[in-house]
């Protein structure tokens, strides 16, 4: 039995043999008319050069020799041994080169016309011709060089008439070879016919079925097999794909029962979560979801996040394709609230995306925490911090009354360290009633309660007033305060008791925390919506630890040279900017400085956030 290597190899020898042979034949055929050519037309065509440079050579002595005898002038002898010169070289070589025939009868008279004209040239020389005689000369001259011309002319023709007979000549040696050629590329033309028809029986058509099986495979129809016609490699091919059908159909059915197996496992955890969970694909397509998902947000397998109606998880999965890391919440303020059969619960949004490294994003985890409890408590704590704070408020009003009294002596003499004693009482009263006031300015934030009075407002003029608070502080210390404000900075929508209260907090931490001759700079700038203010300083700087943490309520960094405080002041002065639309965020490096930025919405943009 012949295998495929065989079949293909017997198929192909004789087209391949009469390749060849057409090609030798053609290459033999056509060389060797190129040589004949060739040849023919470098010998005639040199032969036509050199007769048209003898003709060249004997028209100018004949202008050499002519001109001064009219005009009564030596002749130029220089010159007409340099022409006679040049034309000897081409006449020998013409005598060296007869190729035609009747070319040397013609070579042997143009030898003899040459003598006659060279010697009725060179006679001029020294001659002195009378009026009467020079027309006898010319005439002379004239005829010896018409015979030089008709000469050299004739063997001209000569060689060009014997070129077009040589490309006769090759024309019929050109069609001999074309009429082979022909005879030849016939006989291939029917042998691969044939070879054709040969290959599609034996090669093509098995091949054919087999992709045909392969694309049904490709569809999931393992069903399939194939008659193993032949015992070559083709019939081998056919043995091989019937046992791979027969091992995917039992892959098949070991996966699918293993894939529904990891599928229900899969549900079935993710469904105990008391969590909403949910896997995005990275066309925004939910793959997989639990119970809270789908009951409480619409969060079903086979929708997309664009087509829920969801404003805040489009934009979430927007934001995580685009910068293509953890969108995680910042604060209780960012839960989610939904309503379930009369029931108030709030969920706060994390959205992981999966990848491998930092390679492309396949996917994502969206992931709804159920924090209604953990608010709850956070809100509770805040009602109960706003109570105290009122209570303690009221008590500590009559205290400082109370301290205000006795230092103005309203009730009585003090001696000197009584009145040191009060003095060290009333400011740590002032501390606390500030701390209890910022509390309270907050819990009001947050709750609602304290109304913002937004009215447009010079933006710097509102910073120019909270730098000349500041200034002589800043001097005492030997610190450098600058303002750097473009000339066509607008307006910002703002409430002016509440504003002043975040470049007071900025510049009063520049203050605490930059050293003698540093600088503090205040910047403005203005976009479509926002103005963007910035406080940047040349102090210590804050840690990368703590960046994260200083907006929080509290919060007192634990840098050496830090003064007191309560940690209330980015706190409120976040609840402040964040109350107004706008955004705080801090850039530092530590012991290069800190720079604080915030936006306000311009007096001209109905922007509502940042």
């Amino acid at each position: 039995m012949l295998g495929l290597r065989q079949k293909l190899f017997g198929a192909f020898a004789g087209l391949f043999l009469l390749l060849v042979l057409v090609a030798t034949l053609a290459v033999a055929m056509i060389g060797k008319v190129s040589r004949s050519f060739e040849q023919i037309f470098h010998e005639n065509l040199a032969t036509i050069h050199a007769c048209q440079e003898m003709r060249r050579s004997a028209e100018r002595m004949q202008d050499a020799t002519l001109m001064p005898i009219w005009r009564e002038a030596p002749v130029d002898s220089a010159k007409l041994e340099r022409e006679a010169a040049g034309f000897e070289i081409h006449l020998r070589f013409q005598q060296d080169n007869v190729t035609v025939p009747g070319e040397q009868v013609l070579t042997d008279s143009l030898t003899a016309a040459w003598s006659r004209f060279r010697s009725a040239c060179l006679a001029s020389l020294g001659a002195s011709y009378p009026r009467e005689g020079r027309d006898a000369y010319r005439e002379s001259l004239a005829a010896s060089f018409h015979a030089v011309e008709d000469l050299s002319g004739r063997i001209v023709d000569l060689n060009a008439g014997n070129i077009l007979s040589a490309d006769g000549q090759v024309r019929s040696q050109a069609e001999s070879a074309r009429r082979s050629i022909a005879v030849l590329l016939v006989s291939g033309g029917v042998l691969v016919l044939a070879l054709l028809y040969l290959t599609g029986r034996l090669i093509l058509n098995p091949i054919r079925t087999l992709l045909l099986s392969a694309q049904e495979i490709e569809k999931g129809n393992l069903d399939l097999s194939l008659e193993a016609r032949s015992g070559d490699e083709l019939g081998k091919l056919a043995e091989a794909f019937n046992a791979m059908a027969a091992r995917l159909r039992e892959f098949r059915r070991s996966d699918r029962a293993k894939l529904i197996l990891t599928q229900r496992t899969t549900q079935m955890a993710i469904n105990s979560l008391p969590d909403a969970v949910a896997v995005l694909g990275a066309d925004g397509t939910v793959e997989l979801s639990n119970n809270p998902a789908q009951n409480l947000f619409g969060i079903k397998p086979g929708t997309r996040v664009d087509g829920l109606g969801i404003a805040w998880l489009a934009g979430l999965f927007a934001k995580a394709q685009r910068e293509a890391r953890p969108i995680n919440p910042q604060s209780y303020e960012s839960a989610i609230q939904v309503f379930r059969d009369g029931e108030e619960r709030f969920f706060l949004p994390h959205l992981i995306p999966i990848q491998e490294g930092k390679q492309q994003v396949f996917g994502m985890t969206l992931v709804l925490a159920d924090v209604t409890e953990l608010r709850r408590l956070d809100e509770t704590k805040s009602d109960l911090l706003s109570t105290v704070s009122h209570e303690f408020k009221t008590r500590l009003t009559s205290v400082r009354m109370a301290m205000h009294l006795l230092l103005d002596e309203k009730v009585g003499d003090l001696n000197a360290r009584q009145a040191e004693l009060l003095l060290a009482a009333r400011e740590d009263a002032e501390q606390l009633h500030k701390m209890i006031e910022g509390l309270l300015d907050i819990g009001r934030i947050r709750s609602g309660r304290l109304k913002m009075e937004m009215r447009p407002m010079d933006a710097g003029e509102m910073a120019m007033q909270a730098m000349e608070g500041v200034r002589h502080a800043y001097q005492d210390k030997g610190l450098h305060l600058e303002r750097v404000f473009p000339q066509d900075l607008p307006q910002i929508k703002a409430d002016p008791s509440r504003v002043h209260l975040i470049l007071d907090n900025l510049l009063s931490n520049a203050l605490k925390y930059s050293s003698a001759g540093g600088n503090v700079k205040v910047t403005a700038e203005a976009d479509d919506a926002f103005v963007t203010f910035r406080v940047a300083d040349t102090g210590a700087g804050i840690p990368a630890s703590e960046l994260s943490k200083v907006f929080e309520r509290f919060y007192r960094g634990a840098r050496e040279h830090e003064g007191g405080g309560a940690g209330l002041g980015l706190a409120i002065a976040r609840e402040v900017v964040e109350a107004h639309g706008g955004r705080i965020t801090v850039e530092s490096k530590e012991g290069q400085g800190t720079m604080f930025a915030f936006t306000l919405p311009r007096a001209d943009s109905d922007a509502p956030s940042a």
